[in-house]
């Protein structure tokens, strides 16, 4: 089945995305795209194979249409949260082995070494949505600042280096110490996924709009420490109450959800949609968000 997949893999990935969509998305206003890759992408690690190639071509296209791009290290050598998205599910290895550490921030180095001469790669971001508890805290921390003066030594002046933040920012805020002349950006994720009790059915759905504004107003005082990017967002609308509404009310209820992110946002240091395109023509599609008139970009 490995084999059948890797045969197919590199003509589908070439075919989900291609020059059409660079254009459609500089013709829809965004100037910048986030590109998670996993730690193989450089070299592979058994079945997962490289894929740099294809990452050498999203920033070429994304230099053609004027777009900068955020490479993401979606998942490291280990898993950090034990997710499908990063490789492995249910292990958190890269916590427990050094090595496994050291080795993700040998290949941030080597990618702001390969793009060093293109500043069309506006940033790094060093690791996505690491899992946040009790006793990791000052071993992420401590990765962080490794990272970043491993980077430092080798990167151009301005590429920034963006760190997670756990989704605990009050905790992890300030977790850079900047030594150089490399800017340092906090990235938050907003999900309204995340707290469903705020569309049970026994909640009116102002509360939700209360919460969300306070919780994004007590984020930005942690603007004081570094700029805060949200680094994904999207349209995803949880809860009972939200499954048993009829389909005009849901798609109101999502374009002002979306509608009131977007104001919320704007104070930051950008934001992306997660995610560009995917099969289904759905919240987690931005383009559809795009066509479908539930999002705009001024």
């Amino acid at each position: 089945m490995t084999r059948i997949a890797n045969q197919n893999w590199p003509s589908n990935q070439a075919q989900f995305i291609t020059e059409k969509d660079f254009a459609w998305l500089k013709e829809h206003g965004v100037n910048a795209v986030r590109i998670p890759v996993g730690y193989w992408i450089l070299d592979g690690d058994g079945p997962l194979f490289s894929s740099i190639g294809k990452l050498d071509w999203a920033v070429k296209m994304a230099k053609k249409y004027g777009l900068k791009v955020l490479i993401d290290l979606h998942a490291a050598p280990g898993s950090q949260n034990g997710q499908d998205h990063s490789g492995v599910i249910g292990r958190l290895d890269w916590y427990k082995h050094k090595t496994n550490r050291q080795k993700t921030i040998e290949i941030l180095v080597r990618l702001a070494e390969r793009y060093n001469d293109d500043d069309t790669v506006w940033g790094i971001e060093l690791l996505n949505e690491p899992q946040f508890f009790r006793g990791g805290r000052e071993i992420l921390k401590q990765f962080y600042q490794q990272a970043y003066d491993a980077i430092s030594k080798v990167a151009r002046p301005g590429l920034a280096v963006v760190f997670h933040d756990g989704f605990k920012p009050y905790r992890l805020s300030g977790a850079i110490k900047p030594n150089g002349d490399l800017p340092v950006y906090m990235d938050h994720h907003w999900y309204s996924f995340v707290m469903p009790e705020l569309f049970s059915i026994k909640l009116p759905l102002y509360f939700y709009k209360l919460r969300m504004k306070l919780d994004i107003r007590l984020t930005k005082l942690l603007c004081r420490s570094q700029p805060i990017i949200i680094g994904e967002w999207s349209g995803v609308i949880p809860g009972p109450r939200a499954d048993k509404m009829k389909k005009s009310e849901r798609i109101k209820l999502v374009k002002q959800s979306i509608s009131l992110q977007q104001k919320l946002y704007k104070d930051f240091g950008g934001w992306f949609y997660w995610n560009y395109k995917t099969e289904s023509q759905d919240v987690w599609n931005f383009r559809s968000m795009v066509e479908g008139g539930y999002l705009k970009i001024d």
